[in-house]
């Protein structure tokens, strides 16, 4: 007869060789894990309109103080409490900002089975902002990666991206033209301005070097001479004309009393 061990008389009792798996909380904001397009989407946004709230009380901290203040200067910032606390908030909100932003984004590329360290691609002029359009629009890993299992995406999640979504493509759909636009004013502007400026030039008198400015003096000195010579030539006759008629007369009077 064999014996029978503790487990098998007590089915309910567990095996102390085995030890239970405790399954860690998966937190949003921790670089581990992976994160699905909706809802990189959706933190993307969230952390965004926290630093923009951050960021606007900061700004309103900054301007109470900067009013109040007697010398109204920037340096009047740093001697007072409200202005001390308004660039300290700043510098906090920029900083969580990026943190989290690195955190999320590092989530993301697990997702894609690729290495956080992928984020410096971000620092990259051009580069970084096509590298970040593939982060948003690429599909992640089905199943198991070696960065873990896929993470399902919640449903408060799945709201704000699609949210987020769409207010992107609004806003690519309204701006996007109005470059155009505000680019095809800029150079109507420019063509009016040399128009203008054409205009002008031709307007006003050129300006003469200090050369023709001489020469035109001298050419206006020797006519100036020119008209009084031709003043004196013309007096003399005159004057000889005078004389002439003079003598004609005391000439007729002198034969007539004869």
């Amino acid at each position: 007869m064999t014996e029978l061990t503790s487990s098998e008389l007590n089915p309910f009792q567990q095996d102390q060789n085995i030890q239970p798996q405790i399954q860690k909380a998966d937190h949003p904001l921790s670089p581990e894990g992976r994160f699905g397009r909706l809802s990189y989407l959706a933190w993307l946004f969230i952390i965004s309109m926290i630093y923009t709230c951050l960021l606007g009380i900061s700004v309103a901290l900054g301007l109470f103080a900067f009013f109040n203040s007697a010398e109204r200067s920037i340096e009047a910032l740093f001697n007072s409490f409200l202005g001390l606390s308004a660039i300290a908030l700043i510098v906090v909100s920029i900083v969580a900002m990026f943190v989290a932003m690195i955190c999320i984004t590092i989530r993301r590329l697990h997702d894609l089975n690729k290495s956080g360290w992928l984020c410096l691609i971000f620092l990259i002029p051009l580069v970084g902002t096509i590298f970040s359009i593939y982060v948003m629009a690429a599909k992640g890993t089905e199943g198991e990666n070696k960065y873990g299992i896929k993470r399902p995406t919640e449903q408060t999640e799945k709201v704000i991206g699609s949210l987020y979504l769409i207010l992107m493509i609004v806003y690519l759909l309204v701006m996007i033209p109005l470059m155009f636009n505000m680019q095809s004013m800029m150079s109507n502007l420019e063509q009016a301005q040399l128009q203008e400026q054409a205009m002008m030039s031709e307007g006003e008198p050129e300006e003469l070097t200090d050369e023709q400015l001489a020469a035109y003096l001298e050419q206006a000195e020797s006519e100036s001479e020119e008209l009084a010579y031709a003043d004196g030539e013309s007096v003399g006759i005159s004057e000889n004309a005078d004389s002439s008629a003079e003598d004609a007369a005391i000439a007729a009077a002198e034969a007539s009393v004869e």
